[in-house]
């Protein structure tokens, strides 16, 4: 059984879980533009006026497979450590640009934020939790992709197996019904979000000067070589370089573990990114 299966066999469980109340609300007026609500089916009295917080999961799929009837996965253990569950659901490629699902998924999360209290739940402890594409919408969630207004009703992440760096995928076959155009996928990378790989050693050039690398990530975001090169120094020494005129010259094999850690660091903070994976 994939994961797929699990999710829409857990749903059925929690749907079908007497100790649980289930609620599916439209927030939009397309098909897939529903949420559903996992509450307690009755609490005691003292706990009626406590508002629980709020568990928001954003399904998987590659943005183009899945919905709520996969999305309730983990409905029955929230319940029951005190929170609610919301399952949101959102059209998928190709009937929906990426861009339009995250509009739709800022939409979910507005919608969840104003009728908290009508399900037990408090708008000011919603964590927004994500599994593969999800944890991309979810992590999109707190960027200028989406209005400020929005980006303040999360109080917390959860990304769970994300997709963040965009560019591997327009060139794949995933790409065939999400569409993203290769200014898309600049924008998203450059302006918003920006990732710190586990190897440092896979992600630079063994055959360019590290310095020169890291100018790079400033030419592309429009400086001229002459500035570049002087940012890329100044990014040096952000990261606790201590001699960053001498390491600028230097080859990655000639640099410890570490030393090309606070490299790769330094080229993700070059667009001063508002998620740093």
């Amino acid at each position: 059984m994939g994961s797929m299966e699990r999710g829409r066999a857990r749903t059925a469980a929690a749907r079908g879980n007497s100790a649980l109340l289930s609620r599916i609300v439209s927030y939009g007026p397309l098909p897939a533009q529903r949420v559903e609500w996992f509450a307690p089916a009755s609490v005691e009295s003292d706990d009626r006026t406590a508002p629980r917080p709020i568990f928001v999961m954003f399904h998987g799929g590659w943005w183009q497979e899945g919905s709520i009837d996969d999305g309730g996965r983990y409905a029955a253990a929230i319940v029951a450590a005190g929170g609610v569950h919301v399952a949101v659901g959102y059209t998928l490629a190709p009937a929906a640009s990426l861009r339009a699902i995250v509009a739709e998924a800022a939409s979910a999360l507005a919608a969840i934020a104003s009728t908290a209290a009508d399900h037990g739940g408090d708008p000011k402890r919603i964590v927004v939790a994500g599994h593969s594409a999800g944890a991309h919408l979810a992590a999109s969630l707190i960027t200028a992709l989406v209005p400020e207004s929005t980006r303040d009703l999360v109080a917390g992440l959860l990304l769970v197996g994300g997709i963040y760096d965009l560019s591997p995928l327009a060139e794949s076959y995933v790409n065939e019904k999400v569409g993203m155009s290769a200014e898309e996928v600049r924008r998203f990378r450059l302006h918003h979000a920006s990732m710190v790989y586990q190897d440092p050693a896979s992600a630079l050039n063994p055959s360019l000067k590290v310095g020169p690398q890291l100018a790079e990530a400033f030419e592309i975001l429009g400086q001229s070589r002459k500035e570049a090169r002087a940012s890329a120094l100044a990014a040096m020494a952000k990261v606790q370089i201590a001699d960053p005129g001498r390491v600028y010259e230097r080859y990655p094999h000639q640099l410890s573990g570490g030393m090309q850690q606070r490299i790769v660091i330094a080229m993700a903070l070059a667009c001063d990114p508002q998620l740093l994976v």
